[in-house]
């Protein structure tokens, strides 16, 4: 009882900013976690073609929402919500119009082109047509979301995102269980979950904002959004290009394969969102004091720390492939070294990325991001027609390893200009680590046939943090 009044007495004390963060990050850990531990449940009961096909409609659908909503519920909607303070709501309700104005805009652009497209998208029109139903829905629920996020009004918008985890995934096992048409089912389950949560949430926004349409509100969202169009395509892309391109030169059997191994692999994402969300506000307080050396000491450390959870993640493999997914799925294992790696290079960038903006030099930000995901574009046209699946896991790193680069060198030109003579971060360090992970990559794939020697590999691991535990707790317990 006392641990638990201990509990409750510094919950108490937490600001309400403090608590919708905290529980937001506990929403955001629950729908990814959910989504990871029903793999093997539905890779179980879906074909690779099946599974496949999911796995592109869920690519494509990423790369559609960009299009049909330019990301209006994300990152502008911060800046309406403060310019138009004394009408924030009916600033909210026109962005919803406008969003399904878009929506629907495009859906018609589609069926005009649709005979040409779709050749190259590999979805059926009956899947598009539940693509576009979900778009109607999706984002005006997460315009509402981050519209309470704003205030730091918590409650609701948690209650329906737990809500909504559960009961997808189990409409979702009983849809499947009932039909010969699975990977339909799974998909016509998951878009009425989000139709009715969202088309609930969009008649609430409306009848509280009461504006439909404002041209005011339009002109600014599209104007704020438009121009970062290209930087945010060329993030989705890098992240889904490797399995539209799959999918075109190989088929949707190749794709279900590489999925598993991509869910596999980016599960350590997880920990890389957790990290950045708690390290960024205290490297801005740092970087505001010029406090250089502490933000080198603990970036190596973080980088260290995360070198080694993505190799624990290579050595074992195997043995997560096996949990997730049947035989058929087996060699996925050989692609989760590099995608592994690759969520190494995802933070080194991010670290890079966050003194940009700290500096406000962003201008280089989407040009770095779109030739990135150029670049993973032709690595994979190139490579996947000769190697199949297993190129993609390389080329994904490829465009990590350039993208983290290229932010380092725009990061480097920032402070030259901002006349930061001091180095931000130990480049020799975090550059040698990432030469390291990349060495892992390589050296996991010749060991993945000889398991004695990745247990003992673990094993040394395991006698290393023992001996460096007063390290280990100085990151854990440094103050972020």
């Amino acid at each position: 009882m006392k641990i638990l009044d201990f509990i409750d007495t510094h919950y108490r004390k937490l600001s309400d900013a403090k608590k919708t963060s905290f529980y937001f990050t506990v929403c955001n850990f629950l729908q990814r976690g959910t989504a990871f531990i029903t793999v093997p449940v539905f890779t179980r009961l879906l074909t690779t073609e099946q599974y496949g096909v999911y796995s592109l409609y869920l690519t494509w659908f990423e790369v559609f929402v960009v299009i049909t909503s330019l990301k209006l519920p994300y990152e502008g909607l911060n800046n309406g919500l403060i310019r138009f303070e004394e009408d924030k709501d009916g600033y909210v309700s026109s962005i919803a119009v406008l969003m399904t104005v878009m929506t629907l805009g495009w859906a018609f652009v589609y069926l005009i082109f649709r005979r040409w497209l779709e050749p190259y998208i590999g979805l059926s029109p009956f899947l598009m047509l539940l693509m576009f139903i979900e778009i109607l829905f999706n984002p005006p629920l997460y315009l509402w979301t981050n519209r309470e996020r704003f205030d730091f009004r918590y409650k609701k918008p948690v209650a329906v995102t737990l809500l909504s985890t559960v009961i997808t995934p189990v409409i979702s096992i009983l849809s499947v269980l009932y039909t010969s048409y699975r990977a339909e089912a799974r998909i016509i389950a998951t878009v009425a979950v989000q139709g009715i949560f969202g088309a609930g949430i969009y008649i609430h926004l409306l009848k509280k904002g009461k504006k439909f349409f404002s041209a005011k509100y339009w002109k600014f969202a599209i104007r704020f959004n438009l121009p970062l169009i290209f930087y945010y395509l060329s993030q989705t892309v890098l992240n889904q290009a490797d399995r539209i391109m799959i999918q075109y030169y190989t088929g949707t059997g190749e794709v279900a394969v590489y999925s598993v191994a991509y869910s596999a692999a980016t599960l350590t994402l997880l920990l890389v969102s957790a990290i950045n969300g708690s390290y960024n506000p205290w490297m801005y307080k740092k970087l505001k004091q010029g406090s250089f050396a502490e933000i080198r000491k603990q970036s190596s450390r973080l980088c260290m720390m995360l070198g080694l959870i993505v190799l624990f993640m290579m050595i074992f493999a195997p043995d997560l492939i096996a949990l997730l997914a049947t035989q058929e799925y087996q060699k996925a294992v050989w692609v989760v070294p590099p995608v592994a790696g690759s969520v190494f290079f995802v933070f080194l960038y991010m670290l890079f990325a966050n003194v940009e903006m700290f500096y406000g030099e962003t201008k280089w930000i989407p040009a770095v991001s779109i030739l990135s995901a150029g670049c993973n574009i032709l690595l994979n046209a190139v490579f996947i027609p000769i190697f199949g699946f297993l190129a993609a896991g390389w080329t994904t790193l490829a465009g990590y390893v350039l993208l983290a680069f290229l932010h380092y060198t725009a990061m480097k030109h920032g402070c030259r200009k901002q006349q930061v003579d001091e180095s931000v971060f130990s480049a020799g360090r975090l550059w040698g680590l990432a030469v390291c992970v990349i060495a892992c990559s390589v050296l996991m794939l010749l060991l993945y046939q000889i398991p004695a020697i990745r247990y003992a590999l673990f094993a040394g691991m395991l006698i290393t943090a023992i001996w460096k535990r007063e390290s280990l707790k100085k990151i854990l317990n440094t103050e972020l």
